[in-house]
């Protein structure tokens, strides 16, 4: 298990691509001290958290100053966020980590709803149990 620090948060519409959105977030806490929600619609991350048992230690709307205000609150050595889209939104700072949720989930373990299984999805699949054997 690694020494580094870290602050994560998920994109409310990825999380909801989760098949157990609660182990997500428990698994994720097993490597980051501080993790949270990012969406537009405050009721529909309440309700939802509420639903899936979800706990957060923060939730923002997705800007570049709240993503600055999340760097500065939470001094972790990294800040990552996890969110549907294959590429990196515009909103979010440099200093931030972007990883698509397939891409995660993929590396972490995690079942996704109604997800096909393609080539790509297989073969990152293999390398991160490869690559987690060696770690």
């Amino acid at each position: 298990m690694s020494s580094e620090t870290m602050t994560l948060a998920f994109e409310l519409a990825a999380l909801q691509q989760a098949h157990e959105p609660q182990a997500v977030v428990v698994d994720t806490r097993r490597w980051a001290q501080n993790v949270g929600l990012t969406t537009e619609d405050s009721g529909a991350a309440h309700a939802f958290s509420s639903e899936n048992l979800v706990r957060r230690d923060f939730q923002v709307t997705p800007t570049t100053s709240n993503f600055q205000h999340l760097h500065n609150r939470f001094t972790t050595e990294r800040h990552v966020l996890v969110g549907e889209a294959p590429d990196r939104p515009d909103y979010l700072p440099q200093y931030w980590e972007y990883f698509a949720l397939e891409d995660a989930a993929s590396a972490a373990g995690w079942d996704l709803k109604n997800t096909e299984i393609t080539p790509r999805k297989q073969l990152t699949s293999w390398l991160a149990r490869v690559l987690r054997s060696r770690g």
